[in-house]
């Protein structure tokens, strides 16, 4: 006879019969073996047992609904597989492990991040570059105003673009063109290899006899607008108002107009004399000479002296008219009395055609101006000639 036996139910504790012949003895009561869980899917209960190990979280077709939603793609990098979901938004081709590398930082040389789908991977820190702009600032081209952007470490700081920076010239040598950079304090004026051509040069003054320098500059000045070169040394230029007044001066002596010429004399030590003629017989009256007075503070002097006597008619020195514009003047003073007798200006005549011209004025009555002009005669020996007479 079959033998019947009792146990305890697991989880309320009443009393189980159980029959030696079952093979699987109850360890539940039937009321207490099932329980109820929600699916973590469909939120829908679905019946657990007990004595289950591992009991299901989801039902059956929703885990299989579930598993549809997934695919798998292999990683870019490493060519494993990822289980990607068809609603994500970015469905990754990288592995988390695989998406980023190590890169150098341009400007610091630290190690930064740099994610393999990034189309412009940046070369540097935000906060590098960061710092870097504020090692930059803006200024204007001089020429077309735009920005230039210039680093404070520069030590040539660029006043303009480099477009804007060079401009074509022609050479006034050879006239063909050159490239002249805008911030060049002395820009050149012709090509280097076109200076020897005039290069700076000895010429004698056609006064004194001396040796004077002609620069390059000077040479292009007189070749650009048709002039001569200049025949004159500095010194004779200073002193040609001074002769001049000397003459002027000599008018009021004479009652007639004059006419005068610059002669040198002597050999080794040549001197300039401008020779007083009568304009009309020319007989000579007058010559005025310069010399030197003083002995620590030297003042060039015009002396004239009568040709038959010898006499001392006059000395002419330098002198000033005006105060806010002073004007160079020459003064002609009596030798006897030490009085001044005359005064000298250098005036502009004429509106289109203007050329300087010396007029002379009497101390004892200023409005009888004598006029001196320097005019070129002879063709095939021209010379400067003085021509002195009162201003009609």
């Amino acid at each position: 006879m079959s033998k019947w036996s009792v146990v305890s139910c697991r989880h309320c504790g009443t009393d189980i019969y159980v029959h030696e012949d079952w093979s699987n003895t109850p360890t539940y009561c039937k009321e207490c073996a099932w329980y109820e869980q929600d699916c973590e899917i469909c939120g829908s209960p679905m019946r657990i047992h007990r004595e289950w190990d591992n009991p299901p979280r989801v039902h059956k077709e929703c885990r299989e609904r579930k598993a549809a939603e997934w695919f798998e793609r292999d990683c870019k990098h490493c060519g494993r597989p990822i289980r990607i979901h068809r609603d994500w938004d970015r469905q990754p081709t990288y592995h988390k492990e695989c998406a980023f590398y190590d890169a150098k930082c341009e400007i610091c040389g630290g190690t930064m991040q740099i994610h393999r789908e990034w189309e412009n991977p940046p070369r540097a820190h935000k906060e590098c570059i960061a710092a870097k702009r504020a090692e930059w600032y803006e200024t204007k081209c001089k020429h077309c105003g735009g920005t230039i952007k210039v680093h404070k470490d520069w030590d040539h700081k660029p006043d303009y673009h480099k477009e804007c920076a060079w401009f074509e010239k022609d050479c006034e040598i050879c006239g063909r063109s050159m490239r002249v950079h805008r911030a060049w304090d002395n820009p050149p004026r012709s090509h280097k290899e076109c200076l020897p051509q005039y290069a700076p040069k000895d010429v004698s003054c056609s006064q004194c006899g001396k040796y004077f320098k002609v620069s390059t500059g000077t040479q292009l000045k007189c070749k650009k607008n048709g002039w001569d070169l200049p025949n004159r040394c500095e010194e004779c230029k200073h002193d040609a108002l001074l002769i001049k007044g000397a003459i002027g001066a000599l008018r009021d002596q004479f009652p007639f107009a004059l006419q005068a010429t610059i002669e040198k004399r002597g050999i080794l030590f040549t001197d300039k004399v401008a020779i007083v003629r009568s304009k009309k017989t020319g007989e000579v009256l007058a010559e005025v000479r310069m010399d030197t007075e003083g002995i620590i503070f030297t003042e060039r002097v015009a002396i004239a002296t009568e040709k038959k006597s010898g006499h001392e008619l006059g000395r002419t020195r330098e002198g000033t008219k005006g105060i806010l514009f002073p004007q160079r003047t020459a003064d002609t003073f009596d030798p006897k009395s030490t009085r001044r007798t005359h005064r000298t200006t250098v005036e502009t005549e004429g509106i289109i055609f203007q050329r300087k011209v010396a007029h002379t004025a009497p101390d004892k009555d200023p409005t009888k101006i004598i006029r001196s002009d320097v005019t070129r005669e002879g063709i095939i020996f021209p010379r400067s000639v003085i021509n002195t007479d009162k201003k009609k």
